[in-house]
């Protein structure tokens, strides 16, 4: 009846930080326009089960294969894609929360999910329909059941299986998952334990990493994540010990810049107490393992890919504001002003994203991807609106794409497929016979082509193809990138 009792008084904490992540998260949940990943997952989605060898391909089978269900419901599918994250950006609070539980330090799991919550790099990425909002969601459960696994009296392989089930499950939605194997091995590894119970950790150990590696390894054969070479650099030896330190480095400005020193200091203050200690040490091992390994092998390299450590990072901060309101008043004081600071910058950063996502502070690279290059779809709804007036117009026409996965063809195809009059093709511009398909498909009907400025210049194309005549321009409102749309016109 006590665990009842506590569970009964525990439901509004919950309920409060369940409501207050909503409140951050669904307003300006479509502000920012279709973002090019976005769209290729949104994409093979509608297409499914057809494009299902691209999506093992890219090492991201289990959100995909979820945004293939929901693209079944009659909504916008951005919408739902965006709808999906948010739940698990939600779950995610609920691993923290649970974390903090389990570990008996309640106030640790409500400062860790509030500092997720109020995250600038959390709000930005559980409201975009990729797979690193999930990836997240199942960091802060697999932390949860690891640290469960240590605190249980008589833990069995089946409990340990468990966990490495949620760590195989973390590959399946997208290939780094696997990293994050470090976090129970390490939990498990630095625990307190007699020595009779020491053989029995490393058995649980065992248990955990077959289970974890079980995935990647049924998916080896069927080439999972393999499209993801080009990102990876190990394959070029010598080329990626010469990247490893811009990457270490690239990586520390980013967790600098997102996770405010503030935050980190709370880790610090944490790590200050020796009952927290160990556990503290354990986790920031964690998170810097699952970092070098990104910075290691790694080519292309992007802020959201470290998302994943954030639940750990953010549960040692709120051990840490745990511990500073045990200590003295000065200790307690500074830990209520480290945890206040990056509250409250979220909570601005917040109020600026939904109002405009240009105007928030971005790190050079996202700035660049989600607002200013081609793969930042402003003016998308025009052109489909355009599209279909030509096609209401002209009666059945053809809208013909470079085979390149860019947003400005690819947000066409998503939006416009019920379009009875409007049916798509694909010419490889680099080839030689480019204007022949183009001029024998636009023999039977009009022909129209959707490019951006980058492929206007790459593709050379107001001289190779003298026939296309450009009719309509759309510019970035934040950068010099344009859409452009062409007609066939011999």
């Amino acid at each position: 009846m006590e665990t009842d009792r506590v569970t009964r008084n525990e439901r509004p904490v919950l309920l409060l930080l369940c409501i207050l992540f909503l409140t951050t998260r669904l307003p300006g949940l479509l502000t920012l326009p279709l973002f090019n990943d976005e769209a290729i997952y949104l994409y093979r989605a509608q297409q499914f089960p057809a494009q299902l060898e691209f999506t093992v391909h890219d090492g991201k089978l289990i959100h995909e294969l979820l945004l293939a269900a929901l693209a079944r419901l009659p909504w916008d599918p951005l919408l739902t894609g965006r709808i999906l994250s948010v739940l698990c950006g939600w779950l995610t609070v609920v691993g923290l929360w649970l974390s903090g539980r389990i570990i008996g330090d309640r106030t640790a799991g409500l400062f860790a999910g509030l500092l997720y919550i109020l995250s600038p790099l959390a709000i930005i990425h559980d409201r975009l329909a990729i797979p690193d909002a999930m990836l997240g969601s199942i960091a802060g459960f697999l932390l949860a059941a690891s640290l469960r696994l240590t605190l249980l009296p008589q833990p069995n392989r089946w409990h340990a299986a468990g966990v490495g089930a949620l760590g195989a499950l973390a590959t399946l939605v997208k290939l780094p998952g696997l990293f994050l194997f470090a976090l129970p091995a390490l939990i498990i590894v630095t625990s307190a334990a007699t020595p009779e119970r020491r053989h029995q950790q490393w058995a649980l150990l065992r248990t955990v990493l077959i289970m974890t590696l079980l995935a990647p390894a049924s998916f080896a054969p069927f080439n999972y994540g393999g499209a993801e070479n080009h990102k990876v650099g190990v394959f070029n030896l010598a080329l990626q010990i010469e990247r490893l330190t811009d990457n270490v480095r690239q990586i520390g400005e980013w967790l600098a810049l997102t996770l405010p020193l503030p935050t980190l200091a709370l880790i610090g203050l944490g790590l200050s107490q020796r009952p927290t200690r160990r556990l503290l040490l354990t986790l920031v091992a964690a998170a810097c393992v699952f970092c070098i390994a990104l910075a290691t092998i790694g080519s292309v390299l992007y802020p959201r890919y470290s998302l994943p450590v954030w639940p750990i990072l953010l549960l040692a901060a709120g051990l840490g504001v745990s511990q500073s309101l045990r200590s003295s008043s000065i200790v307690r004081c500074a830990g209520i002003i480290m945890a206040s600071i990056p509250m409250v910058w979220g909570f601005v950063f917040n109020l600026q994203y939904v109002k405009d996502p240009a105007d928030v502070w971005l790190s050079a690279v996202d700035r660049r991807q989600y607002i200013e290059s081609w793969s930042a779809g402003y003016n998308l709804p025009d052109i489909y609106t355009a599209l279909r007036a030509i096609a209401l117009e002209k009666g059945d026409i053809v809208v013909i794409n470079p085979v390149h996965e860019r947003v400005v063809h690819i947000g066409p195809k998503i939006y416009l497929r019920n379009e009875q009059r409007i049916s798509f093709a694909d010419i490889d511009f680099r080839g030689t016979d480019a204007q022949v398909l183009m001029r024998n498909i636009a023999a039977s009907r009009p022909v129209f082509l959707t490019l951006d400025t980058q492929e206007v210049i790459a593709f050379d194309i107001e001289r190779r193809f003298s026939e296309l005549k450009r009719i309509r321009e759309w510019r970035n409102p934040h950068s010099d990138m344009a859409f452009y749309l062409y007609v066939w016109s011999p």
